[in-house]
């Protein structure tokens, strides 16, 4: 471990808008956090909180949570967060299995998935963020109607997610296999982050579903 990274996790805990799965009573903490009734947009996975902190500054009237087990990455986030100002978005530090001790309850209207890990080995496919498991838990923390957003670069991913969806008879929203060919995509699916760009440089199509229950 590089000297600054240990840094970053020794620092990372004590960030005010940071909170991580070994405090107690965590839901009730984040929620007075943001002291509003304001509806919830999630990002697992949220790596340097790209996705939370650009949405957060374009709807200041939502609370935005950023989710990652990387102090690291959370440690960024949270900085960009600060430097910015933003009073809207907080990132906890804890697995996405995890996610009910945050949100004991459907309080989330969206959940963004930017480019997770799409884990293709048959031992690992229950890690699959799009997997029936995680699924079935997004279904009890989302308010009624609410929406998942997946973006990928990876064929597997894409495929696999449209037919865990079509297998569960969920509703898709919106797909693309090309995103950045469609005229008609949701603004907020536009955002690019660092990890994004690098994979258009490199010539990959990122793909793009959303789908509600």
């Amino acid at each position: 471990m590089t000297r600054l990274k240990h840094i970053k996790q020794n620092e990372v805990k004590s960030l005010p808008n940071v909170f991580h799965s070994k405090q107690q009573n965590l839901a009730q903490l984040v929620r007075a956090y943001f002291a509003n009734n304001n509806p919830f947009t999630v990002e697992l996975g949220c790596g340097n909180g790209e996705y939370s902190n650009t949405l957060a500054l374009k709807y200041p009237d939502r609370n935005f949570v950023g989710i990652d087990r990387a102090g690291a990455r959370i440690w960024a986030a949270s900085q960009n967060s600060l430097k910015l100002n933003i009073n809207n978005s907080a990132f906890v530090l804890t697995y996405v299995e995890k996610l009910e001790e945050v949100f004991p309850g459907p309080l989330i209207d969206e959940i963004w998935l930017p480019f997770p890990n799409p884990l293709p080995h048959r031992g690992k496919m229950k890690k699959i963020l799009t997997n029936p498991f995680f699924l079935r838990m997004y279904n009890k923390l989302l308010v009624s109607g609410g929406k998942i957003h997946l973006k990928t670069d990876d064929d597997f991913l894409y495929e696999y997610t449209l037919s865990v969806i079509e297998k569960n008879e969920l509703k898709i929203l919106y797909s693309t296999n090309n995103l950045l060919n469609e005229t008609s995509a949701p603004e907020e699916a536009l955002i690019k982050t660092r990890f994004e760009q690098d994979h258009v440089t490199a010539g990959k199509t990122i793909k793009y579903i959303a789908f509600t229950f």
